[in-house]
């Protein structure tokens, strides 16, 4: 008999027995993607490095361009060009401009660029401003984006592409990043057999370990598979405290509910204790979660949805425990297409599938897999609900 506990509780409890990874790497720019910062980051560098110009036009002191304008333009003496990608003597004086490039590095004095189609080259060194620009218009200022020795990122950033492309900007190479933290993952039952094996009567694929696997990647851990173990309580005891002893989470797929076989709660209780065994969540009823040492351990439904939704409800919340860092969670408001029934005292995970801003329910029987596939992300329905009439606002998680 599962004694339940709500969803809420269970990711509290799974936040609470996980413990942050501490060890750290260094790592070139090109692996930093989704790692986690391990202490602040500065910057060696002002950004930009010089002042430049965001135009293609001319150099000026903008006070000698006030009152320009189509019908009095200003003629301004033209005293050298600033080349691309070089660093420029010039210096201006009252009445002088120097054309330059977007990017280009701002002549000393020059506080502001004239667009180039605000001008006129009147001869070959003079030019007419018909346009008056002011102080810093059309002008990136030195450190305008990062300061020299201002802060970065502060510890336990996740690392997206565009900090990646800061850190770059800033001529930043190698980060200390956390290392990756380590999940073992096992499949049990003897009806389990490897995706490659042929098939004999009343067996199944492997499809949760792989399933889990690639959630675990998305979060930024290093998956360690202990492959399938049959239903023997001295085998699964074995291996299961080898995995608890050698990484930072366990995940153990089947054998969590309360059937004779299911000796998922029977080996985590002998070698540590269950904490929790039942989620008020269909599906995903079954959840163990528990403890071995200091390893917290999670029990997962052989069911591959439910599978997939107590990783991304309960286990993921517990990663970013590890992580010391929040994870990117995609969402997005739609309306239910259909009414869906709901009163089974649980939340109630739903598949969907986007059309417009339309969420479609897409069902399926218990285990199959395909409906998963068929979804673009999902939606809860509150267990004190009896359900939600079509047309209702509802946000999609999306996968």
């Amino acid at each position: 008999m599962l004694h339940v506990i709500s969803v809420g509780e269970a990711v509290a409890l799974a936040k609470s027995v996980s413990s942050p990874v501490t060890e750290t790497e260094i790592l070139q720019l090109s692996l930093l993607a989704g790692r986690v910062t391990a202490k602040p980051l500065f910057s060696p560098d002002a950004v930009p490095a010089f002042s430049r110009s965001t135009m293609d036009g001319y150099a000026v002191k903008a006070e000698t361009t006030y009152g320009a304008s189509d019908a009095s333009p200003i003629p301004l003496t033209l005293v050298g060009e600033v080349a691309m990608g070089q660093g420029t003597s010039l210096s201006l004086s009252d009445g002088d401009c120097a054309k330059i490039p977007t990017g280009g590095m701002l002549p000393a004095n020059a506080d502001a660029v004239v667009p180039v189609e605000y001008t006129d080259l009147f001869s070959a060194d003079e030019v007419l401003v018909c346009k008056s620009v002011s102080p810093l218009e059309n002008v990136t200022r030195k450190g305008d984006d990062v300061q020299k020795n201002g802060l970065l990122f502060s510890s336990f950033t996740r690392l997206t592409p565009a900090k990646i492309g800061v850190l770059a900007a800033a001529g930043i190479d190698k980060v200390e990043v956390l290392r990756r933290p380590k999940v073992g993952v096992l499949s049990t039952g003897n009806e389990v057999v490897p995706v490659e094996s042929p098939l004999l009567p009343g067996q199944v694929r492997d499809v949760n370990a792989h399933l889990v696997s690639a959630l675990l990647a998305s979060y930024g851990c290093e998956s360690v598979p202990y492959g399938i173990l049959p239903d023997d309580p001295d085998v699964l005891l074995s291996v299961l405290r080898t995995a608890a002893a050698e990484t930072d989470m366990v995940l153990l797929s089947g054998g969590s509910s309360a059937g004779e076989k299911d000796l998922s709660a029977f080996a985590i209780g002998t070698l540590g204790e269950v904490l929790a065994h039942g989620i008020a969540m269909k599906p995903g009823k079954p959840t163990l979660i528990g403890k071995i040492g200091s390893t917290p351990v999670f029990g997962l439904p052989g069911h591959p949805a439910a599978c997939c939704f107590v990783t991304e409800t309960v286990v993921k919340p517990a990663v970013e425990v590890l992580l010391h860092t929040s994870l990117p969670a995609r969402t997005r408001a739609a309306k239910i297409a259909d009414n869906i029934s709901s009163n089974h005292g649980r939340e109630e995970f739903v598949c969907v599938r986007l059309e417009g801003d339309k969420a479609v329910p897409v069902y399926g029987k218990s285990g199959v897999v395909s409906t998963l596939a068929a979804a673009d992300g999902y939606i809860v329905v509150g267990r004190d609900t009896e359900g939600l009439l079509s047309g209702a606002e509802v946000t999609v998680r999306l996968f």
